[in-house]
C-alpha cells in the first residue's frame, strides 16, 4: 500500500473516532449558549363528554357537554401556538366563538374574572373543525394550572365547560414528556 492511502486511512480512523466526541462536546456548549432552543414546552386542556366540572355557582349545570382538546405549543418566536378540535353539539361550524356570543378563555380556575386572561374567542373553525391560531408574547408556563373555559356571554357568562391546562412536555435541563399524567 502506498504513504499516501495509508494516510489517508489512518487519517479517515482518526476523524471517525475522535468527531462525535467532539461534535457532541460542539452540541451541548451550543444548547447551553441558546438556552435549549432545541425544545418546545407543551401543555394542553383536555375535555371528555359528561366529565363533571366544580363550578356550579356559575353553571345552570357542571357536565361538559363535548369532546375535544386545545393544546399550547411554545415556539421559539415568543410565539404561542394554539390547536385544537373541540368536537361540540349546536355549536355553528365554519365560525368563532366570539361571533356566536360565545368565550373561550384561559384564565384562573377560580372564574372570578372570566375575561382576564389568553382570549379564544376569535379562533377561526373552533367548533366541530380542527382549528390553530398563534398569540404573541405568551408561553407554556403562563397556562399551566389554569383553566380551559367555555361560557355563553349572552347568558352572563355562564360556564358551559372546563378543563384544566396540564403541562404535556416540559423542557430544559430536565426535559420530560409528561404525556401519561394527563
Amino acid at each position: 500500500m502506498s504513504k499516501i492511502v495509508c494516510l489517508t486511512f489512518l487519517l479517515a480512523t482518526l476523524l471517525t473516532v475522535i468527531s462525535p466526541t467532539a461534535a457532541a462536546g460542539l452540541e451541548e456548549r451550543w444548547r447551553n449558549r441558546h438556552h435549549n432552543r432545541d425544545c418546545c414546552p407543551v401543555a394542553i386542556c383536555e375535555f371528555e363528554k359528561g366529565d363533571s366540572f366544580d363550578h356550579r355557582r356559575h353553571a345552570k349545570r357542571n357536565i361538559n357537554p363535548f369532546d375535544g382538546f386545545i393544546q399550547f405549543t411554545e415556539t421559539f418566536n415568543n410565539q404561542l401556538f394554539v390547536s385544537g378540535f373541540l368536537d361540540a353539539e349546536n355549536f355553528k361550524k365554519d365560525t368563532t366563538a366570539g361571533a356566536q356570543g360565545l368565550d373561550v378563555h384561559v384564565a384562573d380556575c377560580n372564574l372570578k374574572s372570566l375575561d382576564v386572561g389568553l382570549d379564544l374567542d376569535e379562533v377561526d373553525d373552533i367548533f366541530d373543525r380542527p382549528f390553530v391560531g398563534v398569540i404573541p408574547n405568551k408561553k407554556v408556563s403562563q397556562l399551566v394550572g389554569k383553566c380551559c373555559i367555555l361560557a355563553d356571554d349572552k347568558q352572563n357568562d355562564q360556564i358551559i365547560a372546563v378543563a384544566k391546562v396540564k403541562q404535556a412536555i416540559k423542557c430544559g435541563r430536565n426535559k420530560k414528556i409528561l404525556i401519561k399524567d394527563l
